[in-house]
């Protein structure tokens, strides 16, 4: 294929077209041909001359046709050939149809496909003169009609492009994620919703009559070797009407020179404009570009591929270089989603740049290879961000030191901010798990278990081990260790349950991860109730009632006293505590009530008549509790006020 070696331009600043001086990645650009007036060629009168009603196109180009094959057939090359009339007739017709716009009829298939014919028997002429007689009159003549013609038929091209489309085309409906608007936040529902149109978008708006007639005129223009006027008038309409449809997006307000200058809840709305823009080009306008150029350039798809890629250099390099800006700010965990946003749609760009149809014949063309690479190269960088974002979130949990527990032994908020971020993080899993392949050496793994995993899998791991770490090490802020167990029982049920919750993350995390946190879990639920009730267990114990075979009621009743101060401080102090998991709350007081009133009311009916004095008032005296009172106080513990947690936000 030649190349084409027109001028070049790119968008930059507020997008408008410049010179290739300025731009030196972009190759070309559409600049506007400008013709030159046709010469006079001592035949003004053409250009009045009336054609008959009755003129025989046919039998017009049969004799243009039998004139041009005399002329390649005579090897006299000295004497000037004679014009025939009905050439002389055929070249005042050619430049009566292209006189200036509005001058002459342009309707009407019969006449268009003359012309057409016409340029392409000027183009022969033209060659048969240049050979034998390139300094002839009739040489001249013919060269200024095809100049003229090829004038008229860029400007018929031209008006033809920039022709309002039938319709506006419709606001682009974008596949959107709920937080991927917006900085992350642990309450925001990660679920995907999508709203799709049921029409096709209607860009470019072209009706197939105007696109045939468009391709009759590009065949003509490059057959008769116009290919580079051709390329320039299409390339500069096209162009113009892409910067329309972006404009519509307020893609003017894009400027990457702004991204380090803006705060980032500033600067991320410009984000998912950018988002937008660049889906909208991934979706809608680049392949109906390129569908429209297919059209039109039918009988000549290396040409349009040629100038296709740099049509579209021009926007995508600006898009890039506001891509690039963003992925040089500051590290911060919050703006993950926003960088693997950019990261899909930089994705999508680059599959709807290449045209899988033709992948072969455009693989070498150096342009394409150029732009993929723009593209690759950005992607790659946004890709590193994302996992140094990673990194970012460990170091964040790991320097997260509270000096006070939170109330209760609740579930700390670090804990729902960080399974939540991860939760919909995995939601990403398709984009994620290729981005930590490609940067492994950025992360590598640190246990055995991450080994064995995925990349995205181990960092995933690594994830959840710190955070198990900083929970262990926040727990003996609790000076009771009963109310230590309960808050590594809530926030290790809490992690499990989200785990399961999430068919994504349960895939990335594994079951036999689930099995160990459920068994974790279970250790802490044991080793609460042991620390608790273990004591309530011994106080109502047969061990040391008796003496040389007699109840000894003072020790009966001492016990009976300590067991109602164990009993009166356990309901006046884990009542504040909280187990917010509702079945997590019915197995552990099931389980304390399955252990304990069993015993108790064993115990009391066992050594109640002991207490018996006169009037029954040593019974109300010792025995506080019947087994019923013990399973009312049972049921009101954990029941803390939820209000009164601390409510900041990590990472805000």
């Amino acid at each position: 294929m030649e190349k084409y070696t027109g001028k070049s331009s790119s968008f930059i600043g507020r997008h408008r077209w410049r010179s290739a001086l300025d731009s030196p990645r972009s190759t070309f650009s559409p600049k506007p041909y400008h013709k030159s007036p046709p010469h006079d060629d001592n035949n003004n009168h053409d250009d009045n001359y009336s054609i008959p009603d009755d003129i025989d196109y046919d039998q017009l180009l049969i004799h243009v046709d039998r004139f041009t094959d005399q002329l390649a057939d005579d090897h006299n090359t000295t004497a000037i050939p004679k014009i025939p009339d009905d050439v002389d007739t055929f070249c005042k017709i050619i430049k009566s149809k292209t006189r200036k716009s509005g001058s002459a009829p342009r309707n009407g298939d019969d006449k268009c496909t003359f012309l057409y014919d016409s340029v392409r028997r000027l183009w022969k002429l033209k060659t048969v003169l240049a050979h034998r007689f390139p300094n002839s009159p009739l040489f001249e003549r013919i060269s200024k009609l095809l100049h003229r013609s090829m004038v008229f038929m860029e400007e018929e091209l031209r008006s033809l492009i920039l022709l309002e489309p039938i319709k506006p085309p419709p606001e682009p409906k974008l596949k959107v994620m709920s937080l991927r608007y917006s900085s992350f936040n642990t309450d925001r529902s990660c679920s995907i919703s999508s709203s799709s149109s049921s029409d096709d978008d209607d860009f470019p708006g072209f009706s197939e009559e105007k696109m045939i007639k468009m391709n009759k005129i590009v065949t003509t223009m490059i057959s008769a070797g116009y290919k580079n006027e051709c390329s320039n008038v299409y390339c500069m309409a096209r162009g113009n009407a892409l910067y329309d449809q972006l404009k519509k997006l307020d893609f003017e307000k894009l400027n990457a020179e702004d991204v380090q200058k803006l705060n980032w809840d500033w600067l991320e709305a410009d984000v998912s404009r950018w988002i937008r823009i660049i889906n909208h080009c991934s979706t809608v306008l680049i392949p109906a570009e390129r569908l429209l150029g297919e059209k039109v350039f039918s009988d000549h798809l290396p040409v349009f591929r040629g100038l296709f890629i740099n049509l579209i250099r021009s926007v995508v390099t600006s898009l890039l270089d506001y891509a690039a800006a963003v992925a040089m700010r500051k590290r911060s965990a919050e703006r993950l989603f926003k960088f693997l946003d950019m990261h899909e749609a930089l994705n999508s760009l680059r599959e709807a740049t290449n045209d899988s149809s033709h992948s072969d014949e455009i693989k070498h063309q150096q342009p394409c290879n150029d732009l993929n690479s723009e593209i690759s190269s950005v992607i790659n960088r946004i890709g590193e961000g994302v996992v140094n974002m990673f990194s970012d979130l460990e170091n964040s949990i790991r320097n997260d030191v509270a000096k006070t527990p939170v109330p209760g032994g609740a579930v700390h908020p670090l804990t729902r901010y960080v399974l939540n971020y991860v939760t919909c993080a995995c939601e990403y899993g398709d984009t994620l798990e290729p981005i930590f392949q490609q940067n492994a050496k950025l992360n590598q793994p640190t246990s055995p278990e991450e080994m064995e995993k995925s990349p995205m899998a181990a960092q995933i791991l690594s994830v959840m081990s710190v955070l198990d770490e900083n929970l262990r090490v926040k727990s003996t802020l609790y000076k009771d260790p009963s109310l230590r167990f309960i808050f590594l029982m809530n926030n290790g049920r809490y992690i499990l349950q989200k785990v399961k919750g999430s068919t994504e993350i349960k895939k990335v995390m594994g079951d036999d991860w689930c099995r160990r946190r459920s068994s974790e879990v279970r250790h802490y639920h044991k080793s609460y109730q042991r620390e608790t009730w273990t004591r309530v267990l011994q106080c109502i114990s047969q061990e040391g009632i008796q003496v040389k075979g007699k109840v000894d009621k003072k020790v009966l009743k001492e016990r009976f006293k300590n067991l109602n101060a164990m009993l009166d401080e356990i309901g006046k102090t884990q009542s504040t505590w909280v187990v917010s998991e509702e079945q997590l709350l019915s197995e552990l007081r099931a389980s304390i009530s399955g252990v304990v009133i069993p015993a108790y009311r064993s115990f009391v009916g066992r050594y109640k008549h002991h207490l018996e004095g006169g009037g029954g008032k040593s019974i109300d005296k010792y025995l506080k509790y019947q087994p019923e009172d013990i399973e009312t106080l049972i049921e009101s513990l954990f029941e803390g006020n939820l209000t009164s947690m601390s409510r900041r936000r990590f990472y805000s």
